[in-house]
């Protein structure tokens, strides 16, 4: 996680903590929602969820007259992402079970350049590195990225992405480098002081060796289908209709 990220929900959980009309239970992991269907309408309706509780092991129902699931995307499911542990796609798989109707979970972005550490987590390195004249290399080195777009390093994370992941599958790499090591060390430590703490602290000296990087996951693109208000019907009569 980010340290922008970190920043953030730090300060929403501060204010909802303040807040004396709401009760945070913490603890808790959802594990389904709970649904009926209506007998006068035949319209599905959302009327709480189970969740289980990691310090009993047990699971109890909340009811609620509304629920709104914001749980993130399902980069997680990927070897390299940047989201944290629980980005798993629980929430998107709970509305699709519950007859909710889900869209384009076949895109995802992936940011071209994530530390490759075993102990570094998801860091991402800023593609910055690139803007300020980062070279991406292959293990022997040469540089590459001129062979798939002009721009070279400054094309479009997409392109940047592609581009790696094809190279790290046709030489059986781990990983490849994005060196920024010619550059004046000075200039590298004042321009991107917390890439330049964060691999010291696995050993990485980056005004003096490049840096071991991989495509990471970065945003799942798809998910629950919702009007401009966020709110999205059941679709139970359209989902038994299915074959099996």
């Amino acid at each position: 996680m980010s340290a922008f990220v970190g920043a953030v929900l730090g300060s929403l959980v501060d204010r909802a903590k303040a807040r004396t009309n709401l009760d945070l239970i913490e603890n808790q992991v959802v594990v389904d929602l709970i649904t009926s269907q209506s007998p006068t309408n035949n319209e599905n309706r959302c009327l709480g969820l189970y969740v289980l509780d990691t310090l009993t092991d047990e699971v109890t129902a909340i009811r609620a007259r509304f629920t709104v699931l914001a749980t993130g995307g399902a980069s997680k499911v990927y070897l390299y992402t940047s989201n944290p542990d629980i980005a798993t796609g629980d929430g998107i798989a709970m509305a699709w079970r519950a007859g909710c109707r889900i869209a384009n979970m076949e895109f995802n972005q992936f940011h071209p350049t994530c530390l490759y550490h075993p102990q570094a987590g998801s860091f991402l390195i800023t593609e910055a590195v690139r803007g300020e004249g980062g070279h991406l290399k292959l293990p022997n080195g040469e540089r590459f990225m001129h062979l798939f777009d002009e721009r070279a390093e400054l094309a479009p994370r997409d392109i940047v992405a592609r581009a790696i992941d094809h190279e790290m599958k046709r030489l059986g790499a781990d990983y490849l480098l994005l060196d920024i090591s010619h550059r004046e060390p000075e200039f590298v430590r004042q321009h991107f002081p917390n890439i330049y703490e964060r691999c010291l602290e696995f050993g990485l000296d980056i005004t003096k060796e490049p840096i071991p990087v991989v495509p990471a996951a970065h945003y799942t693109c798809g998910g629950v289908m919702t009007d401009l208000s966020g709110k999205e019907r059941l679709w139970l009569s359209r989902r038994s209709a299915e074959p099996a």
